[in-house]
């Protein structure tokens, strides 16, 4: 698909009347792995959600394939934080899992053979086929975000949107939602991860999105990752060692 996955053109993004994300113009391929990286207060949630559709921007447009974002949900699979759920809701992580396939089904539509073997799949992806009957806030983080990452997989879609996915899970459940995302990147479709550890970047994306209210850098993680980027999104002094070896973290 020669088309962008996601079109980020000229986008502000405010609170109150005060601009956390100012004029950012980006797009990303399809087929593709992308961290959007950025201190904290740097707007990356903010503009994950007019990505997902749910905050309108003041000024500019995000479009998905080529079309609005608010246009093209049933494209789009989305992943919030943890944070962002009740987790004394009580509903099982078996029947989280199922409500992704109500895009297809409706809230009170028929639950077919098919539906029940895209949430089987799903679960099995993820390891948790065990936890099926489990409340969910009786679950570990880790165990809470292989659930929601198993909801998404049963919705499917063309565009995964992740914010924050491994934020306080254990060392096995990051390595297993990793190797989810290559998965879901190398069947073609595209998956945008919101991610703050700058030491994993170099090994987990193709590409990354700099963001500190203003759009940094975007490209390939290879040529946009590098001392000068990292300075003018952080500030300070860089000196970090990543996973691969490389010296590049970000110091006040």
């Amino acid at each position: 698909m020669s088309e962008a996955a996601v079109t980020v053109d000229g986008v502000t993004l405010s609170y109150d009347g005060e601009p956390v994300v100012d004029d950012v113009t980006f797009s990303l391929p399809a087929a593709t792995l992308v961290g959007v990286v950025g201190p904290n207060g740097a707007g990356k949630s903010t503009l994950i959600k007019a990505m997902v559709g749910t905050k309108k921007p003041d000024r500019g447009q995000v479009l998905l394939f080529g079309r609005p974002a608010d246009n093209e949900r049933g494209a789009l699979t989305y992943v919030p934080q943890r944070g962002a759920v009740d987790w004394d809701f009580p509903i099982t992580a078996g029947e989280v899992v199922r409500q992704g396939r109500f895009q297809s089904t409706g809230l009170l539509g028929r639950f077919g053979a098919d539906d029940r073997k895209a949430v089987q799949k799903a679960m099995e992806s993820v390891e948790i086929t065990d936890l099926r009957h489990r409340q969910i806030g009786a679950l570990s983080g880790g165990q809470q975000q292989r659930v929601f990452l198993a909801r998404a997989l049963a919705q499917g879609g063309e565009l995964f949107i992740l914010d924050e996915p491994f934020a306080g899970v254990d060392a096995a459940t990051e390595s297993a939602i990793v190797d989810v995302l290559r998965a879901l990147r190398d069947s073609g479709k595209t998956v945008v991860v919101v991610h703050h550890d700058l030491m994993t970047v170099t090994d987990y994306f193709d590409r990354l999105v700099l963001l500190n209210r203003n759009l940094i850098a975007c490209g390939p993680t290879n040529e946009v990752f590098n001392e000068d980027s990292l300075r003018d999104t952080y500030g300070g002094r860089v000196a970090i060692v990543t996973k691969s070896g490389d010296d590049a973290r970000a110091e006040k």
